[in-house]
């Protein structure tokens, strides 16, 4: 885990919504996606529930959340 991926889940955990996150960042939303999977390998935890155009957090997310 680093910086930059924590950087990336919070910008996505505050919007629910991984284009508008990645626009916030200035990269492109695939870039991010895969951060947040190598994150959640990382950590081996779901960090958000991933619907049909939503997102919410996982109860693991909300605790990093707190934590970053």
């Amino acid at each position: 885990m680093d910086t930059r991926q924590l950087r990336s889940f919070v910008a996505i955990a505050e919007r629910l919504h991984f284009r508008e996150a990645a626009e916030s960042l200035s990269m492109a939303q695939p870039t991010l996606t895969y951060q947040i999977q190598s994150l959640e390998n990382s950590l081996g935890v779901t960090l958000f529930e991933r619907g049909n155009r939503r997102i919410r957090l996982t109860d693991a997310g909300a605790v990093l959340l707190v934590e970053a």
